[in-house]
């Protein structure tokens, strides 16, 4: 990318970064914020796990309505003004949450995490605005530009949720908010080439129910649409899993959850900065190399449930992460092939809806903690990455 080209697209690079980093900054703090302070004084445990699953069930919740909306809007108002509205809506979520703490009333906290997970669009319409400009044979390589910001924000997200959350849980929520602030004020002023209208605007709250007849019509997202759907879910499960493994088995602080989460960003920020693009000419074609992520992924996710040492945790989630990047910027690379320019935002809104829906999954699924063992669901999640290697076969790619 030219220097013109980079300057134009700062301000939406920014956008998903902070969608991003505030969505990594939660995690730890959820699981610290559920597991003792004043949540563990005013509930029991098993009560605390139906909360801790709500918190994390809530955001999907939002996102799966939001991600289709935000992502016909994007194609109707143009991609700055829908981001700008996005932030907006961040910047409300993450006031409530701030408010939650102050006030003691944890329902506004799980307001605030419904209302950031319905503004959770900046990813897909950020991946659209770049692949609308590149030609068919280098749109994985456009895909991974969103991809290193978006690992840049896994990176500091966490690290900076766990750092200032050792001290107060205050302190991140706040950094958020002055960022979500700072990028609106900054995507006002910007300018960059997809802002135009593609279509006329048609929101309906119907309208993720109405996805998968659409998905139907075009039988080319169904493949890598399905692969990318098992493999996020089973990340997403190992994931949330292996935080709440770390922090029970392992005795693990909200500052060392930080650090924990920032090393998985740091596989897949180097990933997708050095070592995607030279892999992606060695092996000539976006198949083998989603081939290769997947099956990495799965066998990496797998053996998490062993039982193993805690360096031996990180090495593991490190090089997942590798392999988790690998096949996400191939499988979005071929959702977005799948649809002519007029349908692309919706096509990325709706893997975006898919990752929502693992999310929302993946969430429920942490009720069942008195139930089973942390190391279950880690060996599950390693199952379902695994099993998208089927679907990858079938699907078109360049």
């Amino acid at each position: 990318m030219d220097v013109a080209a980079l300057r134009a697209r700062a301000p939406l690079f920014l956008a998903v970064f902070i969608d991003i980093f505030s969505f990594g900054l939660m995690y730890p703090l959820i699981v610290a914020l559920f597991a003792g302070g004043w949540v563990a004084q005013a509930y029991p445990e098993p009560t605390r796990d139906l909360l801790l699953s709500l918190a994390f069930a809530l955001f999907p919740v939002g996102m799966f309505f939001g991600a289709s909306l935000l992502g016909d809007l994007s194609d109707a108002l143009g991609r700055r003004r829908t981001l700008m509205i996005c932030m907006s809506g961040l910047a409300a979520g993450y006031g409530l949450m701030w408010a939650a703490l102050e006030t003691g009333h944890l329902w506004l906290f799980f307001l605030g995490r419904l209302g950031c997970g319905l503004m959770a669009g900046t990813a897909p319409i950020a991946q659209a605005s770049v692949v609308d400009a590149a030609p068919e044979d280098q749109r994985s390589a456009a895909m991974a530009q969103v991809v290193l910001v978006s690992t840049l924000g896994m990176v500091a997200g966490p690290a900076l949720g766990g750092i200032l959350g050792h001290w107060s849980f205050r302190l991140p929520l706040m950094l958020a908010l002055a960022l979500c602030l700072l990028t609106l004020a900054l995507l006002r002023g910007a300018d960059f080439a997809a802002d135009q209208a593609r279509r006329p605007l048609r929101l309906d709250w119907k309208q993720p129910f109405r996805l998968l007849a659409r998905i139907v019509a075009r039988p080319a997202v169904i493949a890598p649409g399905t692969a990318f759907l098992l493999f996020q879910f089973g990340y997403l499960i190992y994931y949330t899993f292996i935080l709440i493994e770390m922090q029970r088995s392992y005795g693990f602080s909200t500052f060392d959850l930080g650090l924990f989460s920032a090393a998985i960003g740091l596989g897949a920020a180097l990933t997708s900065a050095k070592l995607f693009a030279p892999l992606r000419a060695a092996l000539g074609s976006d198949r083998p190399v989603a081939l290769l992520g997947l099956a990495g992924c799965g066998l990496l996710v797998a053996a998490t449930a062993l039982p193993l040492p805690a360096w031996a945790q990180v090495a593991l989630a490190f090089t997942a992460a590798m392999g988790n990047i690998i096949a996400y910027i191939t499988l979005m690379a071929a959702i977005s092939s799948a649809v002519d320019e007029s349908e692309r935002g919706w096509a990325l809104g709706v893997a975006n809806a898919g990752v929502a829906l693992s999310v929302f999954l993946a969430g429920l699924l942490t009720s069942l903690l008195s139930l089973l063992p942390p190391d279950t669901f880690l060996a599950l999640a390693g199952l379902l990455i695994l099993a998208g290697l089927l679907p990858a076969l079938r699907a078109r790619m360049a």
